[in-house]
């Protein structure tokens, strides 16, 4: 089946020759698959001689996946077939400060609404993926309730999930997911990956080989904690003069609304230079060249070929990427800056829904997992 999902192979023939079984074997795995629902028959080929052959599909419409992805102030929430097309998609505010607790019910009742609508049981449900911010950031909110300051267990969450929902579940940070749908759904070919996010706060997640990259301690992509020379202001990580406090939405806003302007997050920012405004306008592209300046040393140290940026600053205009690439083109070794491609994401605000989708599917469709289905249905 993963042969047949990666466009490998559709024919008994093709997936006999390219495992090196015969085709009675595949043929009696295709027969079990078809019977769990995963593939279906897809038409027949059309050879120059002899019998046509049958062809076969990934039936992506044979489950669904929940997906997530909580923002510090807002959660996006969808439900996708197996090929991680969206199906059914919501926005709600919500307060990460309110605590895990209360982002469960959210989590619970937004899902259920998008089953009952689609008309899909709980049994559809073939896994779960939410992305979170960076600890640094959910440590930082201000707790909104009693007891919300509590620990973030990120296990808690995803058992409790996975329970509710009888399928497996995943819950990662935000910009790991975001690196996975971009890469698998833009830039399949690119070895070495990054997509930055860039909003409230400045991260990026990494993907090689088209694995994910977290590191020791899962803190990988944490450059808005860069310090800056010349720069001095408090972060939340309890250090001064992070990237975050120069060129993050929040600093930009204060900036602005120190000038007399009408800014308190990222988004303002971004809503006041693609109206026009001058100051935000030129506010952002800085941001973009201090960004760019981080960036460069990215650059130098993982030699990526393809870099996308998310997030309110980008939506901005051409501003924070002119930014970005001025910085990155006069700073990073030059042989390197020209090989990588510098741009938006191309899945807009799906980006880190379909990334989790994905990583759900990958996870729960993997050949061992669907080797236990086949011997089951085999039995």
């Amino acid at each position: 089946m993963d042969l047949i999902r990666r466009g490998k192979a559709e024919t008994t023939t093709e997936l006999a020759h390219a495992m090196g079984l015969a085709r009675s074997t595949v043929s009696e795995r295709i027969e079990a698959l078809q019977r769990l629902d995963l593939l279906v028959p897809a038409g027949e080929t059309t050879p120059s001689r002899g019998r046509p052959a049958g062809r076969f599909s990934f039936n992506a419409k044979a489950g669904v996946t929940l997906a997530a992805q909580v923002g510090m102030s807002g959660t996006m929430v969808a439900i996708t077939d197996l090929a991680g097309e969206v199906e059914w998609h919501d926005q709600v505010q919500h307060d990460i400060g309110a605590g895990p607790e209360a982002l469960y019910d959210l989590l619970l009742k937004q899902f259920n609404n998008g089953l009952r609508d689609l008309g899909r049981e709980t049994s559809a449900v073939l896994g779960i993926g939410v992305g979170l911010p960076g600890d640094i950031e959910i440590a930082s909110a201000p707790a909104r309730a009693a007891g919300s300051a509590g620990s973030w267990d990120e296990q808690a969450l995803r058992d409790r999930l996975s329970e509710t929902f009888g399928a497996l579940a995943i819950v990662d940070r935000d910009v790991n997911l975001m690196a996975i749908g971009e890469h698998r759904s833009s830039w399949p070919d690119a070895k070495v990956f990054m997509c930055l996010k860039v909003g409230t706060v400045i991260a990026c997640g990494l993907v090689i080989d088209d694995q994910v990259i977290r590191g020791a301690s899962g803190m990988l992509g944490e450059v808005g904690h860069t310090k800056l020379a010349g720069a001095d202001l408090p972060c939340a990580c309890g250090s001064r003069g992070c990237l975050n406090t120069v060129a993050g939405g929040p600093a930009l806003a204060a900036h602005l609304s120190e000038m007399g302007l009408d800014a308190h997050s990222a988004r303002d920012v971004s809503n006041l230079a693609n109206n026009g405004n001058i100051p935000a306008g030129q506010a952002v592209r800085v941001a973009g060249q201090r960004i760019g300046e981080v960036v460069a040393s990215a650059i130098n140290l993982l030699n990526p070929d393809v870099i996308t940026v998310w997030g309110y600053l980008v939506d901005s205009g051409d501003q924070f990427l002119a930014g970005l690439q001025e910085s990155v083109y006069k700073t990073a070794l030059p042989s390197s800056a020209q090989a990588a491609i510098i741009t938006r994401a191309r899945l807009g605000d799906d980006v880190g829904l379909r990334g989790a989708a994905l990583t759900v599917i990958e996870r729960a469709l993997e050949p061992e997992k669907i080797d236990l289905l086949v011997d089951a249905v085999s039995a």
